[in-house]
């Protein structure tokens, strides 16, 4: 599992699941291996960030912004959220 931090640069890698939206969540099928991942509100915000390559650094700010949470929760979360996600290998790294 790689350890992402606020200077990691990451992308979606999505070419190998399939993606439905469930009113303000997504849920999606690896196609390869099966597996499902459902994301909720802000995951789903997240999803959409990373559509190219963005600096969490950038997620960070961008969510504080639109919800009003103080920094180190936020870092916290989306960084948990990140680990938690490139465990099913839709993530790139730079």
């Amino acid at each position: 599992m790689k350890n992402f931090s606020i200077d990691s640069v990451v992308q979606r890698k999505d070419d190998h699941l399939i993606i439905s939206e469930l009113g303000d969540d997504l849920v999606m099928m690896d196609i390869e291996n099966g597996a499902y991942l459902s994301l909720n509100k802000t995951g789903r915000i997240i999803w959409e960030l990373i559509e190219k390559p963005v600096k969490v650094e950038d997620i960070i700010n961008n969510l504080m912004s639109r919800f009003g949470i103080d920094e180190g929760t936020c870092t916290s979360e989306t960084l948990t959220f990140l680990n938690r996600i490139s465990e099913q290998k839709v993530l790139e790294i730079e």
